[in-house]
Formats: structure tokens, C-alpha cells, sequence
């Protein structure tokens, strides 16, 4: 039986990854390695991946991102989602910012061209 729900649980991660896209390899790999231990440990955790899969794909691209390869941070995350929609979309808006943005240190300014030097009020022409 417990071999049963293994397959199960492996096939429902397999199907429901169709619905995910591939926009970056990497980070595709490591869910994808994600939910497989997922399926093996936590089955309910990926049917309820698998209601997300079906009905919002939008939704489940959202969580798979912000989760990164976290079972746990993704556990608390689908838990938010299906409690309160609306929260979770003000939490995944923060997160795109955050993560579109980068933040870098102040830089010096660049300097303009002036095609020449200024030398007492006359523009001297190099």
C-alpha cells in the first residue's frame, strides 16, 4: 500500500509539473528534485500542489518561485494561500518587487561630456 501511494504521489508530481514552466533550468531542477522528495514524504502536501496545478496555474508558479527549493517555506506558503488568498497575493507582489529590483550602492555620477573645456567663460575645443 505504501509502495502504492509512492507511484501515486510521483505520478501526480510528474503530471503537475507539465503545468510549470521552464524559465530557468536550474531552479526547475531543484524543485522538480523538491517535490519528488515531497512526493515520497509528504503526499497531501502535493495533492493539494496538484488542486493548485489544475485550478490556478498562476497561483502554483507564484508559490514554486517564492519557495525556491524550501519544502517547508513552500508548506507555509500553500498554508497562507489557501487560507487567505488576498494575503498571499499582497506577500507575492512584495516578493516580485523585491526580487526585480536590485539594489545597488550608490554610485559616483557619471560624468557629462561637454566636448570640450571651459577655460574663463570661452569654451576651448579639444
Amino acid at each position: 500500500m505504501n509502495k502504492y501511494i509512492k507511484i501515486l504521489s510521483v505520478v501526480l508530481v510528474l503530471s503537475s509539473s507539465v503545468f510549470l514552466p521552464d524559465a530557468n533550468a536550474v531552479s526547475t531542477g531543484k524543485t522538480t528534485e523538491m517535490l519528488i522528495t515531497l512526493a515520497e514524504t509528504d503526499p497531501m502536501l502535493i495533492d493539494r500542489l496538484n488542486d493548485f496545478a489544475l485550478n490556478d496555474a498562476e497561483l502554483l508558479q507564484q508559490l514554486l518561485k517564492m519557495a525556491g527549493a524550501d519544502p517547508v517555506r513552500l508548506e507555509n506558503l500553500v498554508d497562507i494561500a489557501e487560507s487567505d488568498v488576498d494575503m498571499f497575493w499582497k506577500l507575492a507582489n512584495i516578493y516580485n518587487v523585491k526580487s526585480s529590483s536590485t539594489i545597488e550602492p550608490a554610485e559616483e555620477e557619471q560624468q557629462m561630456s561637454t566636448f570640450g573645456a571651459i577655460d574663463d567663460g570661452s569654451v576651448i575645443r579639444n
